[in-house]
């Protein structure tokens, strides 16, 4: 059973990249958004401590509830349930990533006034024209002047209806970004004083209005109906709900669309198809307080020929 749910923040999300901030090296870091599967199970299991009114402390030594280790797993250990999204909310339709298999024209030919593209999906090479080590992994769209449509959106429902027109928005229709600037604390003295000279500039989103964050959890956290939660650095908080009806029409391509970053391993290695650029993050680790090891990520949208976890629908 999946619960759905909808996140509006208060104010600006902050999820870092993995710029170094330190002086002498960069005073500027990028951002991640939507933020990853890891972020989003972490709050919830967050928010599941306050709402059982549960000590950190007391979770973090393992003395807790044993319902409550069991519903979110044991501090330090990887979440027991998974994530489906994140995704976008606009006017009570869902927009999700575009596979990076999905390609369009570069001039904008045969667009429409309302994002309507003409789409040209990439379909494995035959290998009597194409020899490649990638064998059947090697994919190709026909056409001329082609760019790739991953890390653009494209409505839910819309995904794997079978028609070669899609309407398909960028990033910007549901966000903006804001530099924020601020100061730098001297962590070395313990009246945590201002270093001086010394100014750290981070990039934060902004929705738009109307837009809301979705995701799905696939387990019933016995969370309530609605409530607050915390996501990303600076303690950022919003409002979540509980949304019904949400349905994912499963594709038959035989293949899979990651909704968010994917961890690159053997695993993901060996079945990817077609992706972007790898980001690397790393993190920050609540149980062990130190900082996590910095992992390549595959990022969403990238096509795997096997589901590889939760947040990977059928194409």
């Amino acid at each position: 059973m999946t619960e759905w749910y909808s996140f509006n923040p208060q104010d600006t999300l902050y999820f870092r990249g993995a710029e170094p901030a330190d002086m002498g090296e960069s005073h500027a870091a990028s951002m991640v958004f939507p933020p990853p599967v890891h972020t989003i199970a972490g709050a919830l299991r967050t928010a599941m401590l306050v709402q059982r009114r549960v000590p950190f402390d007391d979770y973090n030594r393992g003395t807790c509830n044993s319902e409550i280790s069991e519903k979110i797993g044991k501090s330090g250990s990887e979440a027991p349930f998974g994530i489906i999204g994140p995704f976008f909310l606009l006017e009570n339709r869902a927009w999700v990533p575009c596979p990076f298999t999905w390609f369009a024209e570069k001039n904008g030919k045969g667009d429409s006034e309302d994002g309507t593209r003409k789409i040209t999906i990439s379909t494995p090479s035959p290998s009597s024209i194409v020899k490649s080590p990638a064998g059947e992994k090697l994919f190709w769209a026909k056409g001329k002047n082609l760019e790739t449509l991953g890390g653009k959106w494209t409505l839910l429902d819309e995904l794997c209806d079978g028609r070669h027109e899609k309407v398909i928005k960028n990033s910007g229709a549901f966000f903006v970004s804001e530099s924020h600037t601020g100061i730098a604390l001297d962590v070395k003295d313990k009246r945590r004083a201002i270093r001086e000279g010394h100014l750290y500039s981070f990039q934060h989103a902004r929705l738009r209005e109307g837009v809301a964050l979705g995701f799905g959890c696939s387990r019933d956290l016995g969370l309530a109906e609605s409530g607050v939660l915390k996501l990303g650095a600076e303690q950022r908080f919003g409002e979540y709900k509980k949304i019904r009806d949400m349905q994912i029409a499963p594709g038959k391509s035989g293949l899979y669309m990651a909704l968010s970053i994917v961890a690159g391993d053997e695993e993901t290695n060996g079945h990817c198809v077609a992706t972007g650029k790898i980001r690397y993050l790393g993190g920050w680790d609540l149980h062990r307080k130190f900082h996590k090891p910095m992992v390549g990520y595959f990022p969403a949208g990238s096509v795997f020929d096997k589901k590889i976890n939760d947040h990977c629908i059928a194409l």
